[in-house]
């Protein structure tokens, strides 16, 4: 499976030690967590998502990450949580994950690109975390229509 990720070019694409500092839509600060996008198209979406009206991100590159496919990658059932779309749920839901050590990465629905886009986060403690690699890493390239 790949995954695409967008992150300033001063952090490593797989530590996610920032989202472990700060916390995120999937986890309460503390637990670390990486976030990635199963489209290209959604990891650009999700970075405009988290940026003031009229400004973009600067410094951003994009690291297509490779999650072998003997890997099991399960996916948030939505029926089975209907809540998740709250921050503080979906926070516990992420939390439970990381601690059952169940798989390297989820699937999680996209909460900028509903209802069809979807997430990926991965467990950087989990053992199969070390077989996750970065295949190629690109500068970010806005289209300046956005401006």
């Amino acid at each position: 499976m790949e995954a695409f990720r967008i992150h300033r070019r001063i952090y490593a694409a797989l530590d996610g030690i920032g989202a472990g500092f700060f916390g995120g839509r999937w986890n309460p600060r503390g637990v670390r967590m990486v976030y990635a996008s199963l489209a290209y198209e959604g990891a650009l979406l999700e970075q405009l998502a988290r940026v003031a009206t009229g400004t973009l991100p600067a410094d951003r590159i994009a690291s297509r990450i490779v999650i072998p496919e003997e890997c099991a990658v399960p996916a948030v059932d939505e029926a089975e949580y209907p809540d998740w779309g709250n921050g503080a749920r979906s926070q516990q839901i992420g939390a439970a994950w990381v601690a059952s050590g169940r798989s390297v990465a989820l699937r999680v629905p996209s909460f900028v690109a509903q209802p069809w886009g979807w997430n990926v986060i991965l467990n950087p403690l989990h053992p199969d975390f070390a077989r996750v690699s970065v295949a190629e890493v690109i500068d970010v390239v806005w289209d300046a229509r956005f401006q």
